[in-house]
Protein backbone atom coordinates (compact mmCIF):
# COMPACT_ATOMS: atom_id res chain seq x y z
CA UNK A 1 0.00 0.00 0.00
CA UNK A 2 1.52 3.68 -1.07
CA UNK A 3 1.70 5.67 1.41
CA UNK A 4 -0.36 9.35 2.31
CA UNK A 5 1.16 12.21 2.30
CA UNK A 6 0.81 13.89 5.91
CA UNK A 7 -0.52 16.76 3.71
CA UNK A 8 -3.34 15.04 2.24
CA UNK A 9 -4.31 13.55 5.74
CA UNK A 10 -4.39 16.58 7.28
CA UNK A 11 -6.24 18.30 4.75
CA UNK A 12 -9.07 15.06 4.94
CA UNK A 13 -9.21 15.94 8.50
CA UNK A 14 -9.95 19.71 8.36
CA UNK A 15 -12.33 19.14 5.46
CA UNK A 16 -14.37 16.50 7.69
CA UNK A 17 -14.28 18.59 10.88
CA UNK A 18 -15.56 21.40 9.25
CA UNK A 19 -18.64 19.50 7.19
CA UNK A 20 -19.44 18.05 10.62
CA UNK A 21 -19.38 21.49 11.75
CA UNK A 22 -20.99 22.74 8.75
CA UNK A 23 -24.48 20.43 8.78
CA UNK A 24 -24.52 20.99 12.68
CA UNK A 25 -24.60 24.50 12.74
CA UNK A 26 -28.35 24.43 13.08
CA UNK A 27 -28.09 22.57 16.79
CA UNK A 28 -26.25 25.45 18.10
CA UNK A 29 -27.44 28.39 16.50
CA UNK A 30 -30.88 29.27 16.29
CA UNK A 31 -31.24 32.45 14.20
CA UNK A 32 -30.68 32.42 10.74
CA UNK A 33 -28.49 34.99 10.70
CA UNK A 34 -26.18 33.29 12.80
CA UNK A 35 -26.53 30.18 10.95
CA UNK A 36 -25.64 31.96 7.89
CA UNK A 37 -22.04 33.43 9.31
CA UNK A 38 -21.53 30.02 11.16
CA UNK A 39 -21.98 28.28 7.68
CA UNK A 40 -19.61 30.71 5.78
CA UNK A 41 -17.00 30.68 8.06
CA UNK A 42 -17.33 26.81 7.80
CA UNK A 43 -17.67 26.73 4.31
CA UNK A 44 -14.28 28.95 4.22
CA UNK A 45 -12.50 26.90 6.23
CA UNK A 46 -13.28 23.98 3.53
CA UNK A 47 -12.23 26.16 0.64
CA UNK A 48 -8.81 27.18 2.23
CA UNK A 49 -7.96 23.45 3.22
CA UNK A 50 -8.46 22.76 -0.25
CA UNK A 51 -6.27 25.37 -2.06
CA UNK A 52 -3.15 23.62 -1.71
CA UNK A 53 -4.67 20.75 -3.71
CA UNK A 54 -6.55 22.59 -6.14
CA UNK A 55 -3.38 24.81 -6.84
CA UNK A 56 -1.13 21.33 -7.42
CA UNK A 57 -3.86 19.97 -9.83
CA UNK A 58 -4.28 23.11 -11.56
CA UNK A 59 -0.23 23.21 -12.12
CA UNK A 60 -0.22 19.45 -13.47
CA UNK A 61 -3.00 20.20 -15.42
CA UNK A 62 -1.61 23.02 -17.40
CA UNK A 63 2.29 21.11 -17.12
CA UNK A 64 0.34 18.29 -19.03
CA UNK A 65 -1.27 21.05 -21.49
CA UNK A 66 2.13 22.57 -22.33
CA UNK A 67 3.12 18.61 -22.94
CA UNK A 68 0.54 17.90 -25.32
CA UNK A 69 1.02 21.25 -27.41
CA UNK A 70 4.71 20.45 -27.64
CA UNK A 71 3.70 17.07 -29.25
CA UNK A 72 3.71 16.77 -33.12
CA UNK A 73 -0.17 16.53 -33.89
CA UNK A 74 -1.08 13.45 -36.03
CA UNK A 75 -4.54 13.32 -35.88
CA UNK A 76 -4.92 14.10 -39.22
CA UNK A 77 -3.05 13.42 -42.07
CA UNK A 78 -1.57 16.26 -45.03
CA UNK A 79 -3.50 15.16 -47.82
CA UNK A 80 -6.48 13.56 -46.15
CA UNK A 81 -9.49 15.64 -45.46
CA UNK A 82 -10.15 16.47 -42.07
CA UNK A 83 -12.77 15.23 -39.74
CA UNK A 84 -15.98 17.95 -39.74
CA UNK A 85 -16.56 16.62 -36.65
CA UNK A 86 -12.84 17.52 -35.21
CA UNK A 87 -13.25 20.79 -36.84
CA UNK A 88 -16.56 21.68 -34.64
CA UNK A 89 -19.37 23.84 -35.80
CA UNK A 90 -20.74 26.95 -33.99
CA UNK A 91 -23.94 25.15 -33.54
CA UNK A 92 -21.87 21.90 -32.13
CA UNK A 93 -20.56 24.44 -29.58
CA UNK A 94 -23.30 26.52 -28.82
CA UNK A 95 -25.13 23.23 -27.93
CA UNK A 96 -21.96 22.36 -25.66
CA UNK A 97 -22.15 25.48 -23.82
CA UNK A 98 -26.02 25.01 -23.80
CA UNK A 99 -25.72 21.53 -22.05
CA UNK A 100 -22.39 22.44 -19.72
CA UNK A 101 -24.73 24.86 -18.52
CA UNK A 102 -27.48 23.17 -17.64
CA UNK A 103 -25.53 20.75 -15.73
CA UNK A 104 -23.89 23.64 -13.49
CA UNK A 105 -27.93 24.84 -13.15
CA UNK A 106 -29.11 21.02 -12.88
CA UNK A 107 -25.93 20.67 -10.00
CA UNK A 108 -26.70 23.71 -8.11
CA UNK A 109 -30.43 23.03 -7.78
CA UNK A 110 -29.49 19.28 -7.04
CA UNK A 111 -27.26 20.64 -4.13
CA UNK A 112 -30.11 23.45 -3.21
CA UNK A 113 -32.80 20.45 -2.78
CA UNK A 114 -30.71 18.25 -0.73
CA UNK A 115 -29.53 20.72 1.76
CA UNK A 116 -33.07 21.98 2.54
CA UNK A 117 -34.19 18.43 2.45
CA UNK A 118 -31.64 17.70 4.97
CA UNK A 119 -32.37 20.89 7.32
CA UNK A 120 -36.31 20.43 6.83
CA UNK A 121 -35.60 16.70 8.47
CA UNK A 122 -33.41 17.27 11.10
CA UNK A 123 -35.90 20.33 12.40
CA UNK A 124 -38.68 17.64 11.84
CA UNK A 125 -36.15 15.40 14.15
CA UNK A 126 -35.72 18.63 16.68
CA UNK A 127 -39.43 19.18 16.93
CA UNK A 128 -39.93 15.64 17.91
CA UNK A 129 -37.84 16.14 20.88
CA UNK A 130 -34.22 14.58 19.88
CA UNK A 131 -31.30 16.58 21.06
CA UNK A 132 -28.66 17.31 18.58
CA UNK A 133 -30.85 16.43 15.67
CA UNK A 134 -28.57 17.69 12.59
CA UNK A 135 -25.49 16.18 14.35
CA UNK A 136 -26.26 12.59 12.94
CA UNK A 137 -26.26 13.72 9.49
CA UNK A 138 -23.47 16.09 9.96
CA UNK A 139 -21.14 13.26 11.44
CA UNK A 140 -22.25 10.97 8.03
CA UNK A 141 -21.41 13.90 6.01
CA UNK A 142 -18.08 14.99 7.07
CA UNK A 143 -16.73 11.11 7.08
CA UNK A 144 -17.78 10.84 3.50
CA UNK A 145 -16.04 14.41 2.44
CA UNK A 146 -12.92 13.07 4.77
CA UNK A 147 -12.92 10.31 3.13
CA UNK A 148 -12.98 11.62 -0.11
CA UNK A 149 -10.59 14.43 0.08
CA UNK A 150 -8.41 11.37 1.39
CA UNK A 151 -8.55 8.57 -0.83
CA UNK A 152 -6.75 9.48 -4.30
CA UNK A 153 -9.58 10.28 -7.21
CA UNK A 154 -7.76 7.72 -9.69
CA UNK A 155 -5.44 5.54 -9.62
CA UNK A 156 -1.78 6.56 -9.81
CA UNK A 157 -2.18 9.90 -9.20
CA UNK A 158 -0.47 11.65 -5.82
Amino acid sequence: MATVPSSRALTALVTGVATTAYYAVPDVASSRAARGWLKAACAGVIVAASAPGGREAWQEMRSSWRDASDAPDTSVLDDAEPDADATGSPARAAALAVAGVAVIVGSVVLTVAGERWVFRRGEARAAAGVRFAHTRAALVFGALNAAATYFPDAPGRR
